[in-house]
């Protein structure tokens, strides 16, 4: 066994001349078995080994004797050992995890640091061919794409598995014939827990129906492993075309994606919900479809997604976005005495500042500015106010004085519905003067025999465009 283990370790370049390996020794056969193999590879390649050792309060004694029983092996070995305790049920509890997650979470996180501070060694842990079969048959039965399918990877960062292609009945063989005893955990045998029952119920019937089912569920895996990482390198090239990545959201063109072959597509709509949340854990293929749901509805419609994202329809595809608490617009008036007062000097409230000037033969040179405009004083009649939209909005759209509903004006101009909340509006009761940012109101327009101009300027704009 020791040959072949040495060959994947040198195919895989897992251990070169010069490492340092920090081993997690629980003390079970698995990681026991690992422990041995690696003082004999010691033999072939020179690299320091240290063991790393998690007792995780959650078997009272019999957790403390198998951290007794890694010390002592260790100190026959002569091999450097570390023990550390984490109370992974109180951790369990504080993070929201089960006993399971929370303790794998937390004994990563102890190894990684340990390794981090032996200047960044690799990480030796015992997973086996069976470890790899059991991963495999719970992505599939949980639900899981080519990723999850492709089991366990040998090499992941700075984590090795030797004993990845090595099935545990050899395992046991070999500490047999060593002679070499080890730990039981307990809790291996309890049937609560998803991955104990596929390995002492599920597998074992896999295998009287054929002998060789872990190996060849390996073998599928690698195979699956391969074609999802090829898969993905054309994922990526294909989204640079597909995906426009801004610093607070990520937008999906929708002509771009559709040319694309389904799974590649598929790819592509997780990357970019990747590619916002950082993470590809809890996104599954529900969330990929509410995606590509949107495509096939108006613009405007959205859809929440995993950590916080939200997806929208737009124009030009699909937006993804942080969920947001809509932005409130606080209405200001403008009363007819303030504006009355005018010829007395400027009115400033909030971001609006109003001025009143005498129109002049030169007023057509005059350019006003995005967020600076003029206004037929005298066609005033009431009082304004600046602030957000409200059913029955219009505004005169041309010469001719024919009206335009503002909800028509926002889809003619593709300006997406999570925004139109966020627009000032400069109204008098529901025409509406100034749709700031974009355009007036005809009626209001300032002509030559105009006599005032109220000139209204939109402080929160870029004075520039």
């Amino acid at each position: 066994m020791i040959e072949k283990v040495l060959q994947f370790v040198r195919k895989q370049h897992m251990i070169e001349d010069g490492d340092r390996v920090l081993a997690g020794v629980s003390g079970g056969a698995d990681s026991v078995c690992m422990l041995l193999v690696l003082c004999q590879l010691k033999k072939e390649i020179e690299f320091e080994l240290r063991v790393f050792h998690v007792e995780h309060g959650i078997r009272g004694e019999e957790s403390r004797k198998d951290c007794a029983f890694v010390e002592a092996l260790c100190r026959q070995k002569q091999i450097p050992c570390k023990s550390v305790s984490i109370d992974v049920p109180a951790k369990a509890k504080e993070m929201g995890m089960t006993m399971e997650e929370a303790a794998r979470t937390l004994r990563y996180k102890a190894m990684g640091q340990e390794a981090e501070d032996w200047e960044n060694a690799k990480i030796a842990v015992a997973h086996n061919r069976n470890d790899d079969a059991e991963t495999v048959l719970f992505h599939l039965v949980r639900g899981t794409g080519l990723r999850g399918l492709g089991g366990i990877t040998p090499v992941r960062a700075n984590i090795i598995r030797p004993l990845l292609e090595t099935d545990r009945k050899e395992i046991l063989e070999f500490l047999e014939k060593e002679g070499q005893d080890y730990c039981t955990d307990s809790t291996n045998s309890n049937l609560d827990y998803s991955r104990n029952r596929i390995r002492n119920e599920v597998l074992p019937q896999l295998t009287l129906i054929n002998s060789q089912a872990t190996a060849h569920i390996q073998q599928a895996s690698d195979m699956i492993r391969m074609a999802a990482a090829y898969i993905e390198e054309q994922a990526a090239a294909a989204a640079k075309e597909c995906l426009v990545i801004e610093e607070d959201c990520v937008r999906i063109k929708e002509k771009e994606l559709m040319s694309r072959q389904e799974l590649i597509r598929k790819e592509i709509l997780q990357k970019a919900l990747t590619e916002l949340s950082g993470s590809r854990k809890d996104i599954e293929k529900k969330h990929l479809e509410q995606i590509e749901e949107l495509f096939c509805r108006q613009a405007g419609k959205c859809s929440s997604l995993p950590y916080g994202i939200e997806a929208c329809r737009t124009y030009e595809g699909v937006r993804l976005s942080r969920e947001k608490s809509p932005k409130i617009l606080t209405e200001i008036q403008f009363s007819q005495k303030e504006l009355q007062q005018l010829e007395e000097g400027e009115l400033q409230k909030g971001e609006f500042t109003l001025r009143l000037l005498k129109n002049h033969d030169n007023f057509i040179k005059i350019s006003p500015k995005t967020y600076t405009k003029w206004f037929d004083y005298d066609k005033i009649r009431g009082d304004l106010s600046a602030r957000s939209r409200r059913e029955g909005d219009y505004f005169v759209c041309n010469q001719q004085g024919n009206e335009q509903k503002l909800n028509r004006f926002f889809i003619n101009e593709k300006i997406e519905a999570e925004k139109r909340d966020s627009i000032w509006l400069l109204a008098e009761g529901t025409h509406i003067l100034w749709i700031v940012g974009y355009r007036i109101s005809n009626y209001y327009k300032v002509q030559k025999e105009t006599k005032r101009i109220l000139e209204v300027q939109f402080n929160g704009g870029r004075e520039n465009d």
